[in-house]
């Protein structure tokens, strides 16, 4: 439909497009793909942003707002951009009537490639919600009024049906929603209308089950309306669905849902069934997404009847997130304490303490094991330094740089004969050059003069790129 209608716009219209401006039009058109101004792996400007870059210097907005109903999907969407970086440009009226654009354009931003239709471009370029300076975005009251929009008025845009699943139930929302879970089999709206917890859409619930073909069981919405809606009478379903899983020799990415649907229910039911994939997954290669979807779920909802699945998660599973630790260190500090010591250092025989811990706020960082790192030195400084040695000595190139910054945040000579000893025998220019970094650190002739000492011990400090580095660090110290 949206085609018939930018194609006949497009024509009629043509005569009020100058000769420069189709010329651009062209070359967008023969590229037909929507590029950011940095794409692939070295975040090179690609021709079509300077493409991109002509038509939002060379043409004018009466032209830009023709172009908006062009026949090429690309060209509509470069033209909208190009309006939206003008403060004064009525963009609500042109997203209203695009909301039926379904043509589908490929798009590359940085290293990533999609596909999008061009009606939800024009809506996620202007939500007030995605920060971008140079954008005018839609004020929230006109974003609320396009929500409206999109869920009275048929399209099949993916705003449309997250403008839906994220409604606010209200009573005249109702009719609409459930007329659209039973006529047109609306997955979004399920999941709205299960907020409403109406014993009257149970059955509708359990019905339910998505027609697409990439939607794996298709019981991907019934398990997020059952969040939304834990009523006693879906127990047996996800029961049953739940041991269907147990022999499945590859994982989905649906039962993260299904264990969600099932922790949503704070009880001992739910605790009995997590326990489940503990024991009874009949592959060991796929237990382990089990158990991932089994923490992931009791973190989104935090009960104590599940704090010893968590803790038994960590202990026996080796699985800890930041929010993961954060949360168990609320409930018990002296045994988080332990188990951070174990994770840190795998030879850490865990002691049962009684003490009460100490936390600071400062202590956190984004980073997990850094923020253990420093929940340990705060109370366990000997049982610290003992944890950085060893991963001075062990530690990858990822995980070395943190270790080598405590370092030097702390200027303890301590550490010096274990950085010097990984020094001797690495062939890795990258841990070198960190370890260099953090001896020079120290602002010490002696050290200095070992640092020139080992690398003529070490040809590995010779070779390549990473010599070419440690020249330039040496010569940046003045050390020769």
């Amino acid at each position: 439909m949206i085609l018939l209608v930018t194609l006949s716009c497009s024509e009629k219209n043509s005569t009020k497009i100058s000769n420069e401006t189709n010329l651009i039009v062209q070359k967008i058109e023969k590229e037909n793909i929507v590029m950011g101004s940095a794409v692939g792996v070295a975040g090179i400007k690609p021709e079509q942003y300077e493409n991109f870059e002509e038509l939002k210097k060379n043409v004018s907005k009466e032209e830009l707002l023709l172009l908006t109903n062009h026949s090429n999907g690309v060209v509509r969407c470069y033209s909208f951009w190009a309006l939206a970086l003008d403060k004064n440009a009525n963009l609500f009226s042109i997203v209203k009537n695009h909301i039926n654009d379904n043509t589908q354009v490929e798009t590359q931003f940085g290293c990533i490639k999609s596909t999008e239709k061009v009606g939800d471009f024009f809506i996620n370029l202007v939500n007030p919600k995605y920060e971008d300076s140079e954008i005018k975005k839609l004020s929230q009251a006109e974003f609320n009024q396009l929500d409206s929009l999109l869920i009275y008025k048929k399209n099949n845009l993916y705003a449309g049906y997250e403008a839906i699943e994220n409604a606010v139930p209200t009573e005249y929302l109702y009719p609409k929603v459930r007329n659209l879970v039973i006529k047109n089999h609306n997955q979004s709206a399920l999941v709205t209308l299960s907020k409403y917890k109406n014993p009257n859409d149970i059955e509708l619930i359990l019905k339910n089950k998505a027609k697409d073909e990439d939607a794996e069981s298709g019981y991907y919405s019934t398990y997020q309306a059952i969040q939304n809606f834990p009523d006693s009478r879906f127990i047996s379903f996800l029961e049953k669905n739940l041991y269907q899983t147990l022999d499945n020799d590859h994982f989905s990415g649906e039962w993260l849902e299904l264990y969600k649907a099932i922790a949503s229910y704070k009880n001992q039911k739910a605790v009995e069934l997590l326990k489940v994939p503990f024991t009874k997954v009949q592959h060991q290669n796929i237990k382990e997404y089990h158990i991932k979807f089994v923490y992931e779920s009791i973190l989104a909802n935090k009960c104590k009847l599940y704090d010893d699945l968590l803790w038994n998660i960590w202990k026996n599973e080796d699985i800890i997130t930041l929010e993961g630790f954060q949360y168990l260190l609320s409930i018990n500090g002296a045994k988080t304490l332990e188990l951070s010591k174990k994770e840190l250092l795998s030879a850490y025989q865990i002691k049962n303490i009684q003490v009460t811990p100490k936390i600071e706020q400062k202590m956190f960082s984004e980073n997990l094991e850094e923020t253990m790192l420093n929940f340990i030195l705060l109370n366990d400084k000997v049982t610290g330094y003992h944890i950085i040695k060893d991963k001075i000595t062990n530690a990858s190139v990822a995980d070395l740089e943190m270790y080598c910054k405590k370092i030097t945040s702390f200027k303890d000579p301590y550490f010096n004969e274990t950085l010097f000893k990984r020094l001797k025998t690495t062939d890795n220019a990258y841990v070198y050059l960190a370890i260099v970094e953090t001896l020079i650190s120290f602002k010490d002739k002696l050290i200095n003069n070992r640092i020139l000492e080992t690398r003529k011990k070490n040809k590995n400090m010779n070779e390549n790129w990473g010599s070419e580095a440690l020249d330039e660090i040496l010569k940046k110290n003045n050390i020769k």
